[in-house]
């Protein structure tokens, strides 16, 4: 793709709106008054080159759109009060198509309505001056054709930015799926490689027993892998102090289900493990039945903690934790 830097765009802005201004030098004598010409040679100067040089955007600053136009209103009418109608066709009126030059700035600039606007001040004021007759031969269509082309590279800027805005979100997107898959495949393997830490030695010692245990080992060997369990489906559930806590209450013959339901996954490992004290706490109590710990996504709560036995209307534990 061929890129034209914004600085020679701007440059070649400017020697376009010199060239009519250079015209009202030229043209200058032919004015009654030209002291008004120097003033307002000097005015369209003054709006021609912040019209391509102030903003660190593209956007027009909307208080230089609106000296735009205020300025743009004033210069026809200052020349007209004392130049001859007569002068319609030729370049005593440049100031018609200088006045297009930064209204189609204007509209180039992301200010269209405001650069519209402008050119309907423009043409009532030719008409005033010169009838509606004059509107074809004092640069009018000229001035339209800039604020046409102005206005469509201005919407055609402004989808072509909304455009690349949308292909960098959605690689921004992209990039942070990728990332959170690759978290993921990374948490898979530090859980397996802690899982096989874990089992490697009671696997090893129930293979040297030939699987002869006795009910302390096989006791144990469920423990372990109830525990092997949960790091498989609790994953951010679990802290050391889960841990013993889910260790201790099975040992007390309570059945414990954790499931991971991404409840905790926004939250930092501080806030996560505040949350998890507070739960591990709460079944220090809980003696018999099944105790079911989750970690709901999408709810206003972080974790709830379930505790009932056979034969109970009620569970003896039921708390949702934020």
């Amino acid at each position: 793709m061929l890129k034209v830097p914004t600085w020679l765009l701007g440059f070649v802005g400017l020697l376009f709106g010199l060239f009519h201004a250079v015209l009202g030098v030229i043209w200058i004598r032919d004015n009654d008054r030209p002291e008004v010409v120097i003033f307002a040679l000097i005015a369209y100067l003054a709006i021609l080159i912040p019209t391509v040089t102030v903003g660190k955007t593209r956007l027009m600053p909307n208080w230089l759109a609106l000296i735009n136009v205020l300025v743009c209103a004033a210069i026809p009418l200052a020349i007209n009060t004392q130049l001859d109608p007569r002068h319609l066709s030729d370049y005593a009126t440049w100031y018609v198509l200088g006045i297009g030059t930064i209204l189609g700035g204007t509209a180039v600039r992301g200010r269209r309505a405001i650069a519209w606007i402008g050119l309907v001040i423009l043409v009532l004021e030719i008409a005033l001056w010169g009838g509606v007759a004059s509107l074809a031969s004092t640069g009018l269509p000229g001035v339209l054709s800039l604020m046409v082309t102005g206005h469509a590279v201005s919407l055609g800027v402004g989808r072509a930015v909304k455009a690349a805005r949308e292909l960098n979100d959605k690689a921004a997107e992209t990039a942070i799926e990728t990332a959170a898959v690759e978290a993921a495949g990374e948490l898979r393997s530090k859980l397996v490689e802690q899982t096989l830490k874990t089992a490697i030695p009671a696997l090893s010692l129930i293979a040297a027993l030939g699987g002869d245990l006795n009910e302390a080992q096989k006791r144990e060997a469920l423990l372990l892998e109830a525990g092997l369990r949960d790091e498989i489906r609790g994953a951010t559930l679990l802290n050391d102090k889960m841990r013993l806590a889910i260790k201790a209450a099975r040992e007390r013959g309570v059945e414990v289900l954790v499931l991971d339901e991404g409840g905790l996954d926004e939250l930092s490992q501080e806030q996560r493990d505040s949350i998890l004290d507070k739960a591990a706490a709460s079944f220090a109590t809980v003696n018999r039945g099944r105790l079911t710990i989750r970690s709901p996504q999408g709810e206003q709560w972080r974790i709830t903690v379930a505790a009932v036995r056979p034969g109970t209307a009620q569970p003896d534990l039921w708390l949702k934790i934020s």
